[in-house]
């Protein structure tokens, strides 16, 4: 049995930190202090082209403009998007409103995160952990709570 590459484990601890963070910041922060810089995350990204996945970003994106009332002229608009196929993770960066936001999302576990900083140079910063079980099998799918059971 191989040891984990140490960006293996990066994202190992980043699932976790998924499915058990009570505090979304800590996850986003994780994301953002430990894996972009990595050079071996950056390496492994490539454009996103799982229009299945991008789709699920922009419900998510749709679901967040109209549940927080954010003004907009027009829809969310994604500003770039990447796909690390051997973690099957995909992140992006997008604007929505006076907010510009990233997202992650795991196909395996069909759960992301989204945070949304506002541009108004206040410090709030809206997250939501979501999960997308559109085209499953109702029998099938099931969810993982905080206590790590399925149902």
């Amino acid at each position: 049995m191989t040891m984990p590459t140490r960006l293996a484990g990066k994202i190992k601890q980043l699932k976790t930190l998924l499915v058990d963070a009570d505090d979304f910041s800590v996850i986003m922060n994780y994301f953002l202090d430990d894996l972009v810089p990595d050079p071996a995350f950056q390496a492994k990204g490539k454009p996103l082209k799982d229009k299945t996945i991008e789709q699920r970003f922009r419900g998510v994106l749709e679901i967040l403009h109209e549940r927080l009332a954010i003004r907009s002229p027009g829809p969310a608009q994604m500003m770039a998007a990447l796909w690390l196929k051997d973690f099957e993770l995909a992140h992006g960066a997008f604007a929505l409103g006076n907010r510009l936001g990233m997202a992650f999302y795991f196909r395996d576990l069909d759960m992301g995160l989204s945070a949304l900083g506002a541009l108004d140079g206040s410090m709030e910063v809206m997250f939501a952990r979501f999960s997308v079980y559109d085209g499953v099998d109702p029998s099938k799918s099931f969810h993982i709570d905080r206590s790590k059971r399925r149902h």
